[in-house]
């Protein structure tokens, strides 16, 4: 592979002109849209009322940011700003470059609508989590705000989606920002580059301002927390006190965006939920990224140059088919998701689990008790259908499907037993079909977040570790990847949501709990807290101080052990920890 000098990791980016203009009279309501239908959940008070009972309409808010100025809408306690551009739109000539600075508008925009979430084709098991984004399009990089309406150096959040990096939308109601700000924090929600127009990589499509020829979604991300850096204090909240959050997909992007001194240095603190590993052979190395992106313009009758004069909707349609397909033999990287970030030594250093954290940086790890339920056995409350392939009903095919992760019979055999034996211990159901899902979560996600954490609270960091344990409702089955999102952002009572997570006390009582501890970390880690009564104390190791969030059907969070340990045993030695 050709080899390019590096230059800046990051474009120069304007000063921000910081000013927020701050409304005054009475509020009205702004009703929270919900999927299939309206409907309220947990933190009400954003959603509903019209914040004094007057009926009369606040003046607009107003921010000045290096984007432009945007006028906001106020409801309740709250104001937003929807769809405002962080970066220019990443087509044309831009497409598979850098982002670069918005140029903004001489008039004020109204930031009353989302913007379009970048192109996505959405499997049957994402949309119990995700419905399918109505807005799609290559000019996607847009962020929204909420903020107290009367912020004033409020701590700052900024979340990024999940979606292996090939799904998600910041317009969904699932992760509207409402409910947080309400109790006194600024949340972003960012957009960035998906499937084959954020994680295309060659040689052929270097950028000249940065050198980089990879990771363009990763580096809409960083892009992001840069603008947000700069402009935090046009809507209330301190440019000092910024926090990552991220799940799944954008959990191990936060995490990988905290090892690098280029953006580390705008981060006071950082949320990881139930983050992946972006090692190899999993991912792509350089070179196969690149042998990766010959191959889908050889389908196109084009080369990598060519490929931003494909139309963005030929091109995506094109990689999800390649997607679809066996890798040739000759290459033996990105076995699992292709776009995972890419290891250049520029924007992604390293694999993240085995990297250091930085000494002063404060850190919540958490995962789902039963992370392989989204990916393997996840059911439709509406039909009862499984929206998964079926689970093996036997162990022959369950080693099949075990050597497929391990490349290893005999290594198989030992996850399995080991794994089995650790059920029977804890008196848990041993069938092929159960133990899938379990081997499934923790292969991809919870052995290295507990590993991980293990390892933190062993040199002394300040990190905290949860478990969501919240049962889904009948007919679903455990507690999946995706679970906890609707309670942390209290939107568990929408339409979408409610038959699958709940919508009853204890939900209500968990997503506070939640919340709680999430705006208590924004603001001083050392008080997190889920409320008056229950502290979430620095990790120490897997039996002590890790909290389990709404164990069962309960809304309590209790400080204890770090359940299910004895099976992660296995792999310490075949993943090299």
């Amino acid at each position: 592979m050709a080899h390019h000098e590096k230059k800046s990791s990051f474009p120069i980016w304007p000063e921000s002109r910081r000013r927020f203009i701050q409304a005054t009279g009475a509020l009205i309501a702004l009703p929270l849209a919900g999927c299939g239908g309206g409907g309220g959940g947990g933190f009400s008070t954003p959603f509903a009322g019209n914040g004094t009972g007057t009926g009369q309409q606040a003046a607009a808010p107003v921010a000045d940011t290096t984007s432009g100025r945007f006028k906001g809408q106020v409801s309740g306690s709250v104001a937003s700003y929807l769809g405002i551009p962080y970066a220019q739109a990443p087509v044309g000539a831009l497409r598979f470059q850098s982002p670069k600075p918005f140029k903004p508008a001489s008039d004020m925009v109204n930031a009353d609508k989302f913007g379009a979430a970048s192109l996505q084709t959405l499997p049957p098991y994402v949309t119990w989590i995700y419905p399918v984004p109505a807005q799609q399009s290559e000019d996607c990089l847009t962020v929204n705000v909420w903020a107290p309406a009367d912020a004033a150096r409020a701590p700052v959040i900024v979340w990024l989606h999940g979606g292996a990096w090939r799904t998600g939308a910041t317009s969904m109601p699932l992760m509207n920002g409402a409910a947080l700000a309400a109790l006194g924090v600024v949340v972003v929600t960012v957009n960035f580059r998906l499937g084959a127009l954020g994680g295309l990589s060659h040689p052929d499509l270097v950028d000249a301002d940065t050198g980089s020829v990879a990771n363009w979604q990763l580096q809409d991300q960083m892009a992001a927390l840069q603008w947000v850096h700069q402009n935090a204090a046009a809507f209330g909240g301190d440019p000092d006190n910024i926090g990552l959050m991220g799940q799944s997909a954008g959990g191990t992007s936060a995490a990988v965006i905290a090892q690098n001194p280029a953006s580390r240095k705008f981060l006071r603190k950082v949320v990881l939920l139930s983050p992946g590993s972006n090692a190899a052979p999993n991912s792509f190395s350089l070179k196969d990224a690149a042998a990766y992106t010959e191959l889908l313009a050889a389908r196109l009758n084009t080369t990598p140059r060519g490929l931003r004069d494909v139309p963005a909707a030929t091109l995506h349609a094109a990689e999800i088919a390649l997607n679809a397909q066996p890798l040739p033999a000759t290459i033996t990287t990105g076995r699992s998701s292709k776009f995972v970030p890419v290891v250049d030594a520029q924007f992604c250093l390293a694999d993240w689990t085995r990297a250091a954290w930085p000494a002063d940086l404060p850190v919540i790890i958490t995962t789902t008790l039963t992370e392989g339920s989204f990916f393997v056995d996840l059911i439709d409350p509406a039909t009862g259908k499984a929206l998964t392939a079926p689970l093996p009903q036997n162990d022959t095919q369950l080693l099949a499907y075990i050597t497929s992760l391990t490349n290893s019979a005999t290594v198989s055999s030992q996850v399995l037993a080991s794994y089995r034996q650790a059920a029977a211990d804890e008196g848990r159901p041993t069938g092929a079909g159960d133990l899938m899902v379990e081997i499934y979560g923790d292969y991809a996600i919870r052995v290295h977040s507990v590993h991980y954490a293990g390892r933190l609270a062993s040199e002394g960091k300040d990190v905290r570790f949860g478990t969501y344990a919240h049962a889904l409702k009948a007919p679903g089955h455990g507690v999946p990847h995706c679970a906890d999102l609707p309670l942390l952002f209290g939107t568990y009572g929408l339409d979408y949501y409610k038959d699958k997570v709940g919508n009853g006390t204890a939900e209500a009582q968990l997503s506070a709990s939640m919340a709680a501890a999430l705006v208590s970390f924004a603001r001083e880690p050392q008080a997190t807290a889920f409320g008056a009564g229950t502290a979430w104390p620095r990790y120490t190791g897997p039996l002590a101080n890790a909290v389990r969030m709404g164990e069962g059907s309960s809304g309590d969070v209790v400080v204890g052990t770090v359940p299910k340990m004895a099976q992660l045993a296995i792999w310490d030695g075949l993943l090299g920890y």
